[in-house]
């Protein structure tokens, strides 16, 4: 079975990822620290339609899993990451690469 995590997601990281600050909801879990590819401007584009594309705007974070710590091993909806000081909330959770996760953010 192809090893997507260390072939894709690994070498994508080193190159495009940038260290966060995740913060859970329960604030009874300190915060830690994990790398991230960010994206203030992702655009989705629906191109079932050909005669009305349909685009939005998301402000995504893509992670690889092995990155967090034994005690949170994955993201959870309703947490809290900051990223060059500015703090966002995980609205949504989406399926990515395997080994990875897909963040969707919303400004705080």
């Amino acid at each position: 079975m192809f090893d997507f995590d260390n072939f894709i997601n690994k070498p994508s990281m080193e190159i495009f990822g940038r260290e966060i600050t995740y913060r859970p909801k329960n604030q009874t879990v300190e915060p830690f620290k994990i790398d991230g590819d960010f994206h203030e401007a992702y655009i989705e584009i629906n191109l079932k339609n050909a005669e009305a594309d349909i685009s939005s705007a998301k402000i995504v974070l893509f992670v690889r899993l092995c990155d967090f710590p034994t005690h949170y091993p994955e993201p959870i909806q309703g947490d809290y990451l900051e990223v060059n000081g500015v703090p966002y909330q995980i609205i949504d959770i989406e399926p990515h690469i395997p080994g990875s996760k897909k963040l969707v953010l919303h400004e705080e």
